[in-house]
């Protein structure tokens, strides 16, 4: 009974696999055109047969150990192997379609060939007594009376199975691109060693007083070699064979070092039960605690060294980090391509920068192709509908998206001599792209290859950025080039910045940076006449690097704006950016609001900025409006942690904002600037302007520190005025 079981928990899992599987022939086919799924649909129709032998002979066996009378037993163990045969016949013709299938013709005679085999074959295994002769319960379990020919039958599916398996390997050996011979070499693998499990359980085994015991784990081949068929047919990316071994070998070592040793420990205490149950407890569950952490430390401090992961993220994003931008533009492009080929162990690297017109043209190349992506082409216009950041060359050839451009976008690659491109956006707009070439070795890139690009999107973005917007100015060639560097990244950041213009309100912020390099920013969005987004914070850091995290954050911000309607979703987003995308211990500590001035509404997440301060008329006095909040980047899911708040904004009414540079200020005396200040130097004002408030709280602030800034500075004031009547 117990092992009857498996057969029922792989059945469902191979019926979800053929129903995956056909939904992937249906995209491919509706993508590709006719023939493009065929090998998605022939993997289908094998754990859909998969799924049915699992399933019947679960029933058979089950009906065996519950004593049931009839035939039906019988019956159903003989359509269980009908449909084993089925099975091997689709993975005949998964061979013939797969990865590329062959013209109509060829295709129709694999079905009509498959069809007719599935006949006879059929006919003999359900119709005679050469497969099985009868089924009955044995002291072991259900035990069934092979047939005169059922080893025959067996082998003669297990050299179906084999021959698919060398079909495949003949096409991975013959296939031009990295991901054909991976994804037929998979293929090939896991059919063959499907085929050998399900052969040895069957028909290789030793009987036992005339019963095979291994009857009741034949699922699991079949579950093994339906999975892996599957996984194989949907590959999309290449993957590091080497890798793999790595890690499979790394478990291994895992497995000999502590799991046996642990897994002869709980033996013994077995064995101890019958006379001391309370001592062969407690001593299982000490040998267990102890292999815990032994694996644990086994695993951290050698297993990634056997698995060959290559743990360099952190270092080349540091080094990333510490480029100087401002050494001018043909230097820091050696220096990015030095830094990324010493990792990624390529030759070929070329990046592409948008000029004036648009169009993304090389900018900096190993080779001598000089391919440009003009705006509005076709081949532009699918890679901003599918907005990729990194892009393969399988991914290209395969992906649905770049059907219509296939061809230009294999040119592409072929022309660049790359095998990924990072692409860095705005938006779905493309600024740049960086093309990286195969690697020397021959391997492909691994899993944490692609982890590491994914991890560095928001370096390459800046290096994107400064070649787009700063790397052509003049100001490069002056003394001072870092300060003349920030001037154009302030400058850049703060044209973007939507002005307030909506009746009745007033409103004014100052930034001041350390050295004219910072992370601090306002932006405002207009959203419709009356309504406005708003956010103003602190990104962590000094110097270029936050100034350029700034930016990237700003940026990404406007980007979310259009495709998120929930105000609490859109800050989680943030949080998640930075967590995910910027350099690891990057913040933020602001404010997130938004105005609906036509209500007198103001709608806002705190997340860390320390004064956000409201004057009421009607109480004339300040009120401390900036609730509890947490700071962007430090957790990975901020939801829980979101406390919306809102405020109305009477006319009258003022509105202050400020990031720790104004109330952490010290005094010679080491005294801080804090809130009371703020307020007073605030009501001092209270009759003028929204700009003179801002510019005078500065001048305050400057007189109590002697004019020393040791942090960065911005602060908004908005004056609420009185509203016409519609």
């Amino acid at each position: 009974m117990g092992l009857t079981i498996i057969a029922f928990l792989a059945s469902p899992l191979l019926a979800i696999l053929a129903l995956r599987a056909l939904g992937a022939a249906r995209r491919g086919a509706a993508a590709r055109g006719p023939g493009a799924g065929e090998g998605s649909r022939a993997v289908a129709a094998a754990n859909a047969a998969l799924a049915a032998f699992s399933l019947l002979q679960g029933l058979a066996f089950l009906l065996v150990i519950a004593r049931a009378s009839g035939d039906w037993p019988l019956l159903l163990e003989r359509a269980s192997g009908t449909a084993l045969l089925a099975a091997y016949l689709a993975l005949l013709y998964f061979a013939l379609v797969f990865p590329e299938a062959p013209p109509a013709p060829w295709r129709l005679a694999g079905l009509a060939a498959a069809a007719a085999l599935a006949a006879l074959g059929g006919w003999r295994i359900l119709g005679s007594r050469d497969y099985a002769v009868a089924l009955y319960l044995s002291t072991i379990g259900a035990a069934r009376v092979d047939g005169t020919r059922y080893l025959l039958i067996a082998g003669a599916e297990a050299l179906m199975g084999l021959g698919a398996a060398a079909a495949l390997a003949a096409r991975s050996f013959l296939a031009k691109d990295r991901l054909s011979r991976q994804r037929s070499a998979a293929a090939a693998a896991g059919i063959a060693l499907g085929t050998a499990a399900l052969w040895l359980l069957s028909g290789a085994m030793p009987m036992r007083a005339g019963v095979r015991a291994t009857y009741g784990i034949m699922p699991l081949g079949a579950l093994a070699m339906g999975a892996v068929a599957a996984y194989a047919s949907g590959l999309e990316r290449v993957f590091d064979w080497k890798a793999v071994g790595r890690a499979l070998g790394s478990y291994a070592l895992l497995l000999g070092a502590v799991g046996l040793p642990a897994g002869l420990a709980a033996c013994f205490m077995g064995l101890l039960w019958p006379a001391a149950p309370g001592l062969a407890a407690a001593g299982t569950l000490v040998s267990f605690l102890i292999a815990y952490f032994a694996a644990r430390g086994l695993a951290g401090r050698f297993l990634e060294r056997v698995r060959g992961r290559g743990d360099y993220r952190e270092e080349l994003e540091s080094e990333l980090s510490h480029v100087e931008l401002a050494e001018g533009r043909e230097a820091v492009l050696e220096r990015l391509r030095g830094l990324l080929c010493a990792r990624l162990d390529f030759a070929d690297f070329s990046v592409l920068v948008e000029d004036e017109r648009g169009a993304l043209r090389v900018a900096y190349s190993t080779g001598q192709a000089r391919p440009a992506l003009e705006r509005g082409s076709a081949l532009s216009a699918a890679l901003e509908s599918a907005a990729p950041r990194l892009l393969l060359r399988s991914e290209a050839r395969y992906d649905p998206a770049y059907q219509a451009v296939r061809g230009e976008l294999a040119a592409l690659f072929d022309e660049l001599r790359a095998e990924a491109l990072v692409f860095a956006r705005e938006g779905r707009h493309a600024i740049g792209a960086f093309a990286l070439g195969p690697r020397l070795t021959g391997e492909d890139y691994s899993a944490y290859d692609l982890e590491t690009l994914r991890a560095l999107y928001g370096k390459l973005f800046v290096f994107a950025y400064y070649l787009k917007n700063v790397a052509r100015q003049s100001l490069l060639h002056t003394v001072d080039r870092e300060l003349a560097l920030s001037d154009q990244v302030i400058h850049f950041a703060l044209e973007k910045v939507d002005r307030v213009s909506a009746p009745g309100v007033d409103a004014a912020w100052t930034m001041r940076s350390t050295r004219r390099l910072g992370g601090d920013f306002v932006d405002f969005v207009r959203m419709s006449e009356s309504r406005w987004f708003f956010v103003l914070g602190d990104v962590s850091g000094k110097g270029l690097s936050a100034s350029m995290n700034m930016l990237i954050l700003k940026s990404t911000i406007r980007t979310f704006l259009r495709v998120e309607r929930n105000f609490t979703a859109l800050v989680a987003r943030v949080n998640a950016f930075i967590k995910e995308n910027l350099p690891r211990g990057t913040f933020f500590a602001g404010t997130f609001g938004y105005f609906d001035f036509a209500e007198g509404t103001f709608y806002y997440h705190n997340c860390g900025l320390p004064a956000l301060l409201l004057y009421s008329p009607a109480l004339d006095t300040f009120i401390e409006v900036q609730g509890e909040g947490k700071v962007l980047g430090f957790v990975r899911d901020i939801g829980p942690y979101l406390k919306p708040r809102k405020v109305s904004l009477p006319p009258g009414s003022v509105l202050v904002a400020v990031t720790d540079g104004v109330t952490d200020s010290e005094s010679l005396r080491g005294d801080r600037f804090g809130k009371d200040r703020l307020k007073r130097s605030v009501r001092d004002r209270l009759g003028r302007s929204a700009r003179d408030i801002a510019d005078g709280v500065v001048e305050d602030l400057y007189a109590f520190t002697d004019r020393r800034q040791e942090d960065d500075i911005t602060l908004l004031a908005m004056k609420i005025g009185t509203r016409s009547a519609e």
